[in-house]
């Protein structure tokens, strides 16, 4: 990709792209980032310093136009959960309007670089489309694999540095995530998975629903994205019919799986759905259509005699279609685990493991699975078995079977090779310090953590090492 040439602004001027209720959270780390100044933009009417809002709806009143292509258009609404469920001509009507909401931020804001949490919508989408097209880094600030620790990555792509890690240092790490019950900090688990819990879970987001509905009239701000995005008719959105789900569990997965050779089990771990790392770190729509892939990807294993293992996300009770399921069920081979069963004891039973970026790839990998995923910031490709696209699906089953999966010394270098790669795009910094976040409270853990964001967005930026630029992530116009 031709790189877009920037002059350098004398004073650096960082853009935050903040969601609901992290405003200011993002606003204090600015003020302690080390950059000239700070800018919060959000998508609320009165909320950080900066709202698309009204720009957003005058676009819309005057029917923006022009400012994506259609290609891009419909590349932006197939990847956004919402957008999805809209009827087109709304969807890119409001694709066009946000775009020149965005173009007027960034022309009245003039930031050097921008950075926000990882995409998950046409909001933080358009963002990151226009900080690239006029040639501004956007980086995604979330949690890394390794605890108490942070990362910055661009659309899935870890952002590293160039340093050189000590090998105790590795070991030590390489020793705390290489833990057969390692959990990654961001994963939470549950228990308790029963009729009423799943009809509280529902009743309660269908009341929430009810609830923004009113708030979004009362806001004048119809068409806000935190609103919409609890609303029912939404696509993927449950019915109180899925509570079936419950009844699809197997209590005799073990002896089922057993059935078949160590090698010839796969591990499926659904990931949550709509899952925004799927939708926005992959460059093939066809993966973005995660259900339907699934069901090709599994098919091409059931054919080739694996039998699947099926674990739901333990936070996706309540929310799950029970469709999908019962699509996977009608495979041959194919099983549904216990909710309450966790997923390390799943894994420890089969050869493979099946994901597309969740981190149960990153865990397959350490315990020595064949761990097949798509390219994102834990994989590499010697220690992976990757695919991009959805023509790759039906070459899986073989490339599996051709897998060696690693023991002994050469697991150890595997695990190794893993934590030297998390490692060069890891730093100190509490992510989780923006959960109960009060200005007026101790603050001393989010100003840390800005610091740290700041000295890292320097390091990889123009006047360190321009990760960005070295990739060619800008837009040429």
């Amino acid at each position: 990709m031709v790189r877009c040439a920037r002059a350098r602004r004398a004073v650096s001027h960082l853009a935050i792209y903040a969601i609901h209720r992290t405003e200011r959270w993002w606003s204090h780390l600015g003020s302690h980032s080390g950059f000239a100044r700070a800018s919060v933009l959000t998508d609320r009417r009165g909320a950080g310093d900066h709202s698309l809002t009204d720009d957003f709806y005058a676009g819309l009143r005057r029917g923006a136009a022009g400012v994506f292509d259609e290609a891009e258009t419909a590349d932006i609404i197939a990847r956004c959960r919402v957008l999805r469920s809209l009827a087109r001509g709304q969807a890119q009507a409001m694709v066009q309007a946000m775009g020149e909401a965005a173009a007027r931020a960034f022309d009245r804001v003039q930031p050097t670089d921008m950075v926000g949490f990882p995409i998950d919508s046409y909001v933080s989408d358009i963002l990151a489309r226009t900080a690239a097209s006029r040639g501004v880094p956007y980086s995604e600030f979330t949690a890394s694999a390794l605890p108490s620790m942070a990362m910055l990555l661009h659309r899935g792509e870890l952002i590293t540095d160039k340093a050189v890690r000590e090998r105790a240092l590795v070991a030590a790490k390489r020793r705390e995530i290489a833990d057969p019950l390692f959990v990654p900090s961001y994963v939470r688990g549950q228990n308790a998975y029963t009729r009423a819990r799943f009809l509280r879970t529902f009743a309660y987001f269908r009341l929430r629903g009810i609830a923004f509905r009113a708030l979004a009239a009362a806001r004048r701000d119809p068409l806000n994205l935190h609103y919409l995005d609890a609303q029912a008719h939404l696509i993927h959105k449950p019915a109180v019919t899925d509570i079936g789900v419950i009844e699809l569990q197997d209590a005799d997965w073990r002896a089922k799986l057993e059935a078949y050779p160590h090698e010839k089990r796969l591990f499926l771990g659904l990931q949550l759905f709509p899952e925004a790392s799927i939708d926005y770190w992959v460059d093939d729509p066809g993966i973005v259509d995660y259900e339907d892939m699934l069901i090709e990807a599994m098919s091409h294993f059931a054919r080739a005699g694996f039998a699947i293992a099926i674990k739901d996300h333990p936070l996706q009770f309540g929310f799950r279609q029970r469709g999908l399921i019962d699509r996977l069920l009608g495979l041959t081979g194919a099983v549904l685990v216990p909710y309450a069963v966790s997923g390390n004891a799943v894994m420890e039973l089969c050869g493979a493991n099946f994901t597309c970026t969740g981190t149960l790839g990153l865990q397959a990998a350490l315990m020595g699975k064949v761990s097949v995923a798509v390219p994102n910031y834990y994989t590499l490709a010697n220690d992976f078995t990757l695919f991009d696209g959805r023509c790759d699906l039906g070459h899986l089953p073989g490339r599996v079977d051709a897998a060696s999966q690693a023991d002994g010394a050469a697991l150890e270098e595997r695990q190794d090779r893993i934590v030297v790669n998390l490692l060069a795009g890891s730093f100190d910094a509490d992510f989780f310090s923006f959960k109960g976040f009060d200005p007026e409270g101790d603050t001393a853990s989010a100003e840390s953590t800005g610091r740290a964001l700041g000295e890292r967005l320097r390091l990889i930026g123009e006047d360190g090492e321009a990760w960005h630029r070295a990739r060619g992530f800008f837009d040429p116009r």
